[in-house]
């Protein structure tokens, strides 16, 4: 399987997918909406049922938590250049909804080194 390209919304879900560690998600059932502004701009869903990650382009039906960033920025922070808790305190990462599932978010996927 080739490495996904992480400079890209399409490819930043593919690198999620390739790093989701299922146990940590065990009984977790979570919508995650994605609202990107800037050069990517457009919806995506991320959904974590029961030890699976899916994800796909457009509006969740009724997300646990909405995050609303510039989709340069979501890149930087996946791409380890911008600190979550720092974009979030800077407002360039919005979230909406149950901020828990943001906190439980980062322990689901293995990190990049």
């Amino acid at each position: 399987m080739s490495a996904p390209n992480l400079n890209s919304i399409p490819g930043s879900f593919a690198g999620l997918e390739q790093a989701f560690l299922p146990e940590k998600a065990q009984g977790v059932n979570k919508t995650i909406q994605f609202d990107f502004t800037g050069p990517e701009a457009g919806t995506w869903t991320a959904k974590v049922e029961n030890g699976k990650f899916t994800y796909h382009q457009g509006a969740a039906e009724n997300p646990n938590a909405t995050v609303t960033a510039d989709s340069a920025d979501w890149l930087k922070i996946l791409g380890g250049q911008l600190n979550p808790v720092s974009a979030f305190m800077g407002g360039k990462l919005k979230v909406k909804g149950d901020m828990s599932v943001m906190m439980q978010f980062q322990n689901w996927f293995q990190r990049q080194s």
